[in-house]
């Protein structure tokens, strides 16, 4: 294996590669009896985002994202498996359809990483071996639909080959003039986007293309994460970004702040901060909205409109996104 496609599945060796230098950010993020050593969400870890810990100004957020902790096993009321609704908009095997004329695919499982603070931790993701082929199928008999978004886990994680029969399957269907991915890549597997770069460079020439990152702390933004938003804005890619606000990770209006102004200067605006989804074994991460409304309020003094998120939940059952107020 290529030390860049390197993952880290084991806890220890994970936090053995950190070394003594993150010794402290480990003791922080999750001391000893509060690790869990065998978590029922899987910990997956790659050797990039490793090193972006390593290299952090605060390494403890970072790994409060991706150590699993001994807190995800609590039972806390309000706290459910599906928490915006997936499972009632499914339509088909891999597609969920809860706005009007847009659907969004389920293109696999796989991610570059785990995040403690997945909404999908819980979803059933089944052994899906044909995408295009059920995707294809299923346009063919909705030709309102004007948008697919690809997500997942991560669409990105699929191997060229496949990544290009979705991708294609999609294009016979006339009607689709806009696709969205939704990836966490340029700051997890930096390396996996850069495989896809040929079909990526194409599209824009037959869709009016839009990603969406994902990216929390401005700690996950380097060099790499620079390049890969680069190359896709000059292809002709609208690039945008949403973060979930995160307790301990990035519920301060400093992080906020650095966050949106080093995304612009990586060519990305920043586009919605979710409160927390209301997942089982998140409730930890969550902040409240008071905390959020007082935080966006503080970066709205310190930043130009532009670069100020919109404040969203996403209610199970609603037809759009829910702005807070």
């Amino acid at each position: 294996m290529d030390d860049a496609e390197k993952v880290f599945t084991q806890i220890p060796e994970f936090l053995e590669y950190l070394g003594t230098g993150c010794a402290e950010a480990i003791a922080n993020a999750a001391t000893p009896d509060k690790l869990d050593l065998s978590p029922k969400f899987p910990f997956l870890c790659s050797k990039h985002y490793a090193d972006l810990i390593k290299k952090a100004s605060e390494p403890e957020a970072l790994l409060r994202e991706i150590l699993p902790t001994r807190d995800e096993l609590a039972n806390v009321p309000g706290f459910v498996d599906d928490p915006v609704g997936d499972l009632p908009a499914g339509k088909a095997d891999c597609v969920i359809q809860k706005y009007d004329r847009r659907a969004l695919i389920v293109s696999t499982a796989t991610c570059g990483a785990r995040c403690r603070f997945c909404f999908r931790k819980n979803y059933p993701f089944q052994s899906n071996p044909d995408v295009a082929k059920q995707v294809s199928d299923w346009l063919d008999t909705h030709s309102d639909i004007w948008e697919v978004i690809l997500s997942g886990g991560d669409p990105l994680t699929l191997s060229p080959g496949k990544f290009r029969d979705l991708v294609e399957a999609i294009a016979m269907h006339g009607s689709v003039t806009t696709l969205r991915i939704h990836t966490r890549l340029p700051v997890m597997r930096p390396d996996l986007v850069m495989q896809h770069f040929e079909l990526l460079r194409e599209l824009s020439a037959r869709f009016e293309c839009v990603l969406v990152s994902h990216v929390d702390h401005p700690d996950e933004l380097d060099e790499e994460s620079q390049v890969v938003f680069g190359q896709l804005k000059f292809s002709g890619w609208t690039l945008l970004n949403q973060s979930v606000l995160l307790k301990g990770v990035n519920d301060n209006a400093k992080t906020l702040e650095s966050l949106s102004r080093r995304l612009f200067m990586q060519g990305v605006l920043p586009y919605y901060l979710h409160q927390l989804d209301h997942a089982n074994g998140v409730a930890h991460f969550e902040a409240s909205d008071e905390t959020a409304l007082s935080l966006i309020a503080e970066i709205r003094k310190r930043l130009p409109g532009y670069l100020v998120p919109k404040l969203v939940r996403e209610i199970a059952g609603e037809k759009s996104k829910t702005p807070i107020f």
